[in-house]
């Protein structure tokens, strides 16, 4: 590597995660800023250059910059998390550490990666390891419900680096380089209202939409796609209807959030379930409703994923190149040509799950992984 890290303080990073896991950042609504006094504290640690947004009340965005000129390597996290839901052990905001593991609403998903990205900078720093450029630690809102108040926000206040490390997807052995498209669809039938004791006298568009997520429950997209990418998914999400019960149900929705890989288009999407519907004619609609995005792939002989893969190797790491289906950040930067990785500690899939946990060796592996490629990048 040509330096050796020192230890990561264990202490002080597993300190830092507790600290922030215990703020409520539930998104809706956010409430990023309960973490701010937190993250302004230990970013002065390093003696960074604090930089503060808030969109809108409640929502905070917190950069801290160490060093100064170009090149600009960010790790970037985000600080709001999914709704808790049912089936926790604990308080999911009184995090416990146990047998080797951080347990509570966002140990993975994604404030233990931030205090890991802490960690290794800080061990960088103490370590006098020299950089040219700039270092951007950063977390920020609002991923987990379309970064409108959070990187969308920051991008067109004029925010960019030249490479980043989303610390929020993928596995210990596996770097994310592209993620697929998002499509949410609304299908929606009509009826005809009517009392419920003649039900004869209407048309119930409930039974309607049966029939039609009948016929749709073997759906299957086709059309060609990228090879890095696994088939496109589709999830039937929310089904609504009807206003009483008893009321002959005049309108039902039913809403689909459909990830689709490179190669694919939303017009031959929607195209395709409009042709598999056709025999509704105008009683099935659909509709194109919330965020949607395209999937996107950075090369994978750029500069940033050859790095992570040689530090990697370096740690005895065997890491894979890949895709997925979820969106994060790196979505947000590639379309404003900032590349950026995807990487996680996790082992398991227990992000957004009841008693979701964080393996501690797996973030202090993390921390001088990603210490390690941003000193690379920036080598002298």
């Amino acid at each position: 590597m040509g330096y050796s890290l020192p230890d990561i303080n264990k202490d002080e990073m597993i300190d830092l995660a507790l600290k922030l896991i215990e703020k409520d950042t539930t998104n809706p609504p956010g409430n990023e800023c309960l973490v701010k006094d937190i993250l302004v504290e230990y970013l002065g640690k390093l003696g960074a250059k604090v930089e503060i947004y808030e969109p809108a009340p409640g929502r905070c965005n917190v950069l801290g910059y160490i060093g100064e000129k170009e090149p600009v390597i960010a790790i970037i996290s985000h600080m709001d998390v999914v709704p808790p839901g049912k089936g926790w052990d604990i308080d999911p905001f009184s995090p416990q550490v146990k047998d080797g593991k951080i347990y509570g609403r966002g140990a993975v998903d994604n404030k233990g990666p931030f205090a890991a990205s802490w960690a290794g900078i800080k061990a960088l720093l103490t370590n006098n390891v020299p950089f040219k450029g700039t270092i951007v630690l950063g977390a920020v809102a609002d991923e987990e419900r379309g970064s409108f108040y959070g990187m969308q926000y920051l991008l067109e206040k004029g925010f960019h680096c030249d490479f980043c490390i989303i610390p929020d997807g993928g596995k210990l052995d596996q770097i994310i380089v592209g993620e697929k498209g998002r499509l949410e669809l609304s299908f929606i039938a009509k009826g005809k209202s009517a009392h419920a004791s003649c039900p004869q006298e209407g048309e119930n568009a409930i039974y309607k939409m049966v029939n039609c997520l009948n016929l749709l429950k073997d759906f299957k997209i086709k059309g060609n796609y990228h090879p890095l990418f696994d088939p496109p998914t589709i999830n039937l999400g929310q089904i609504k209807g009807g206003e009483a019960p008893n009321i002959v149900a005049d309108r039902c929705e039913a809403t689909f959030d459909i990830r689709y890989p490179l190669g694919m288009e939303e017009e031959e999407i929607i195209s395709q379930f409009r042709k598999s519907l056709s025999e509704f004619g105008q009683d099935i609609r659909i509709e194109k409703k919330g965020f949607s995005s395209k999937p996107h792939l950075l090369d994978i002989e750029h500069p940033l994923v050859k790095v992570f893969k040689e530090v990697a190797g370096e740690l005895g790491i065997p890491l894979k190149v890949g895709t997925m289906g979820g969106i994060t950040l790196a979505k947000n930067l590639y379309f404003r040509k900032i590349p950026a990785v995807v990487h996680s500690p996790s082992i398991e899939p227990v992000a957004h799950k009841a008693n979701e946990y964080v393996e501690i060796d797996n973030l202090v592996t993390c921390a001088k992984l990603w210490a390690t490629v941003v000193t690379k990048l920036l080598k002298p």
